[in-house]
């Protein structure tokens, strides 16, 4: 059996698979809504599990409930847990495939915190307190970087000067990667072709948003660079702007710590209209909120940019790929992408686009080549292939 361990700003997401990548448990802690943790899964048995804990809503309690819960039930199964893999978002130049923790890939993933401060420090602590709760289980890492490090270095490197930091690398390690390995290989299944013939534009859109271009099935440009914070307008990151107003900030004052805050966590759709949640802003837009559709057209706005600009790096598309919460769940927001981008061959159905199903679809115009996809994030699965084909490489 593997547990995969997914943490994130505002979640944990956990799911136990045995060795043919099947689903056999799950369970989540939502500890983002300032109500405490919600705990929601489905045991080995299939039966539901649904719990409310009405205490400090941090990832360091979360984990422990959640872990807590994998302790009662990991004794019933009948296989024994042999791995824990980990979803890292950022592994530098130095991790490219599933990596077995050691103290010193520990050390080393540390000094990355700086790359991804959302993120990695989250996921170090799902690592560490894996470790505590499951002392004999060897503990695995993937990363979101990998998938991006075949990216040329015409689209990797910044038109700045080599080498003028001692401490990090300046260069484009792009972001989403797991969800971007596993969005190629469904698209090759829903396609009927094979994987290194794909090209594609992945648009993974959640609380971080990411464009991708994926040419005979290798990653060679994204809209997510040196950070998760460049690229496309988020839920709080800004995405692209002009350097010189970070620059013009620092001038009058600000300290890094306040542009940091700024940048990752009070821009974006909250720093437009006030709310960060896609649901929320949609929902003040239907009422008439000027701010909230706002908010919307730039999101959309610049998305379609990105597509413009990554149909001319690929030439050929075989499929626009929305996944990721907003990606799979918000059919105004597909569409409105969407809309103008017929002269580059995309048209959305829209009864298609409206349909709401657990499974992943073609919604685009039968009439139309590139098809329009919208795939469910699986990004605990395809960590879980990854360590099956490390492990038996290995063995």
């Amino acid at each position: 059996m593997l547990l995969i361990i997914n943490v994130g700003s505002a979640t944990v997401k956990t799911r136990l698979f045995d060795s043919s990548l099947r689903e056999i448990a799950r369970m989540n802690a939502d500890y983002g809504n300032g109500g405490g943790i919600r705990l929601k899964g489905r045991d080995s048995r299939g039966k539901d599990i649904e719990r409310h804990i009405p205490e400090n809503a941090m990832a360091r309690q979360a984990l422990s409930a959640v872990f807590d819960e994998w302790r009662e039930q990991l004794p019933d199964l009948q296989a024994p847990l042999g791995a824990i893999g980990h979803r890292v978002v950022h592994g530098g130049g130095d991790f490219t495939c599933a990596t077995r923790m050691t103290s010193e890939v520990s050390a080393r993933l540390a000094e990355l915190d700086a790359y991804a401060p959302l993120h990695n420090p989250l996921n170090r602590l799902g690592v560490s307190m894996a470790e505590a709760a499951f002392p004999e289980i060897p503990q695995y890492a993937v990363f979101d970087t990998a998938f991006h490090r075949q990216m040329p270095e015409h689209a990797s490197r910044y038109p700045i000067p080599p080498a003028l930091s001692g401490n990090v690398e300046f260069r484009r390690f792009g972001f989403h990667g797991i969800s971007c390995q596993y969005s190629v290989t469904r698209a090759a299944t829903l396609l009927s072709k094979d994987r290194a013939n794909i090209n594609c534009i992945i648009l993974h859109l959640g609380g971080g948003a990411s464009a991708t271009a994926v040419l005979g099935g290798r990653g060679v440009d994204t809209s997510m660079g040196f950070s998760p914070t460049e690229g496309l307008m988020m839920t709080t990151r800004s995405g692209d702007i002009d350097p010189m107003i970070p620059v013009t900030l620092l001038r009058e004052g600000w300290t890094a710590d306040r542009l940091d805050r700024l940048l990752n966590r009070e821009s974006g759709l909250l720093g437009v209209c006030g709310a960060g949640d896609m649901r929320e802003v949609l929902r003040l837009a239907e009422n008439g909120d000027q701010r909230a559709r706002l908010a919307v057209d730039i999101y959309c706005y610049r998305i379609r940019k990105y597509i413009g600009a990554l149909c001319a790096v690929l030439g050929d598309v075989d499929a626009l790929i929305f996944t990721g919460g907003i990606g799979e769940h918000a059919p105004l927001i597909r569409q409105k992408i969407a809309e103008g981008l017929d002269r580059l061959g995309f048209a959305i159905d829209v009864e298609a686009n409206l349909r709401v199903s657990e499974h992943d679809r073609d919604i685009g115009s039968p009439i139309k080549k590139p098809r329009i996809l919208v795939i469910h994030a699986e990004e605990e699965r395809e960590i879980a292939a990854q360590i099956l084909n490390r492990l038996e490489y290995r063995s």
